[in-house]
């Protein structure tokens, strides 16, 4: 019983202090601290990339809306590109930002870079309602709006 007394004893003031009386922490505490420290991130790394990730797609999917929304916009101000039924019009985003329809640039939030102004948008009248497709080379993200 006195050697874990003594045992316990010495610890307790190795702990709070070192040689010279100084406060301090022990390797022991300090490698159990930063082991902590690399479980949680390791964790929550995978977490937050797959958050990240999800959100560039919505922001994605957000922008090709506002694509597909000006070239709605701007087939109504310039009725000549709407198709008739059975056709195929296409408009580029370089003619709906000269017309004024779309004033910002739109930037791919997963390259970070802007969609260029040849980029295609096909139009076509489907059970008499016009549908809007950005015309991508990727597969990922093409959506399609009704008017």
């Amino acid at each position: 019983m006195l050697v874990i007394y003594s045992f316990f004893y010495y610890n307790k003031r190795r702990i709070g202090r070192d040689a010279m009386g100084k406060k301090g922490f022990t390797l022991t505490e300090v490698l159990g601290v930063l082991t902590v420290l690399a479980l949680l991130a390791l964790l929550i790394t995978p977490v937050v990339s797959k958050t990240i990730k999800n959100n560039k797609q919505k922001l994605y999917n957000d922008q090709i809306k506002i694509i597909e929304r000006a070239a709605r916009d701007y087939a109504i101000k310039n009725t000549d590109v709407l198709p008739e039924e059975g056709t195929i019009n296409y408009i580029t985003l370089g003619e709906i930002k000269r017309s004024g329809v779309l004033q910002e640039e739109v930037r791919n939030p997963i390259t970070k870079e802007l969609f260029q102004d040849d980029l295609q948008i096909k139009i076509t009248l489907e059970n008499n309602q016009y549908v809007y497709q950005v015309m991508l080379e990727e597969t990922e993200g093409t959506n399609n709006s009704n008017e």
